[in-house]
């Protein structure tokens, strides 16, 4: 699994678009079939599950869950099998 951690990031732009592209980013990197940990803070990225989800299916993958704790988001995504 890779973790991709974007805690700490300093984006100048817009988060949503910013999440956006770590998304593709990982479609790329990702085989089909494999899972993928994105770490967030919820300042920075404060979207319900319902945002995150559609951003997963643009980017094609899948949103498996969503934990949330002490200020923190953490995405189990997954990219499908073909």
């Amino acid at each position: 699994m890779i973790v991709e951690d974007q805690r700490n990031i300093s984006c100048g732009g817009d988060p949503f678009n910013y999440l956006k592209s770590v998304m593709k980013a990982l479609y790329f990197q990702l085989d089909p079939g494999q899972d993928a940990k994105i770490l967030l803070l919820k300042e920075k990225f404060p979207y319900s599950r319902n945002v995150f989800d559609g951003m997963a299916r643009t980017t094609r993958l899948r949103l498996l869950d969503m934990e949330e704790a002490s200020g923190e988001v953490h995405l189990t995504v997954r990219k499908e099998s073909q």
